[in-house]
């Protein structure tokens, strides 16, 4: 790492509870992360690991590298961001996590109150380079409808961050608490949450979902009731049947269950190919169980235990 850059590493992790994407915050209007200084090492599998370890006890957990950012304040300094995607279960514990659309309520698009939502923010949005006199504003407008679906363009569930990135830069977000929605402490969180919901959608199209954000066993009900989850947008019943048929992801795991309004459902499973293909393009973290740990460690201990040491020594040369 260059010397003087700060280096931010930052979990999104999202789980799924009842169909819905869920994202684990860290209780102060942030999501997990941490820093490092440029002579500093940043072991990042051991990082995230850390940073999920102490706010949750989750058994597994796949991690997926987002797009990275460098800033540059005025005085010189320079922060790279280093966010990843990371796809877990809740493990039964609630706590701490809150729904993605709490926070991004316009990626939800299928209740009225989302779609009234989307449209306000892209004609707000439009009043920014209306009327259209230059090319820039021409291909700014145009852009903002394909964001936010207006002008008959269709909706487009993957450029979550694209359309984050255009409300921050008009100053939408970080909210300031008059809409009806959930607020992240800073821009840096919105752009973070954004990202890894537009990852995690990307692959969806093609019914490819990250598989241990399932159940072992479920049923096609179930499975999409996830995927209009994630995606935020209803799908065509039998389309998707036929398309589950055809998409060779998954097989029949035997017996049926009787969760879906009393009626048996045949379970289904994760092809095991398809369960080493996912460990293979992803990075899987060991996460310790919880009688390993002892119930005051924080990520102040498990990071950066040296700098305590060193901290607790030179208090104690200075009391001598």
């Amino acid at each position: 790492m260059t010397e003087g850059t700060r280096v931010i590493i930052a979990a999104v992790p999202v789980a799924l509870q009842a169909g819905e994407p869920f994202v684990l915050t860290d209780g102060q209007g942030g999501l997990p992360h941490t820093q490092f200084f440029g002579t500093e090492e940043a072991q990042i599998r051991e990082t995230l690991e850390a940073l999920i370890v102490t706010r949750r006890r989750v058994f597994s957990a796949c991690a997926e590298q987002l797009p990275t950012r460098m800033e540059q304040t005025p005085d010189g300094r320079k922060t790279l961001d280093i966010p990843y995607l990371v796809t877990t279960q809740t493990g039964g514990d609630a706590r701490g996590w809150s729904s993605c659309y709490d926070f991004l309520p316009w990626e939800d698009q299928r209740n009225h109150q989302g779609v009234a939502l989307k449209n306000r923010l892209g004609e707000f949005l439009l009043t920014q380079v209306s009327p259209p006199t230059t090319s820039e504003q021409v291909g700014a407008r145009k852009k903002i409808c394909v964001l936010f679906a207006l002008e008959g363009t269709r909706w487009r569930p993957e450029l979550a961050s694209e359309r984050c990135k255009a409300l921050i830069e008009a100053g939408y977000l970080p909210g300031d608490g008059q809409m009806d929605m959930m607020t992240l402490a800073g821009s840096r969180f919105y752009k973070w949450l954004a990202q890894g919901l537009g990852h995690l959608r990307k692959p969806l199209k093609s019914l490819s979902m990250p598989v241990e954000l399932m159940p072992e066993r479920f049923t096609i009900p179930q499975f999409q009731a996830s995927m209009e989850g994630v995606l935020g947008e209803a799908l065509d019943k039998q389309a998707f049947r036929r398309n589950v048929s055809n998409c060779g992801l998954i097989e029949e795991a035997g017996g049926v269950s009787d969760e879906i309004f009393g009626r048996p459902a045949r379970l289904f499973r994760f092809k095991n190919d398809v369960a080493i293909a996912r460990n293979a393009q992803s990075m899987s973290l060991v996460l310790p169980l919880s009688e390993t740990l002892t119930e005051t460690e924080t990520i102040e201990n498990l990071l950066f235990s040296h700098r305590r040491r060193t901290k607790n020594q030179d208090e104690a040369g200075e009391e001598n």
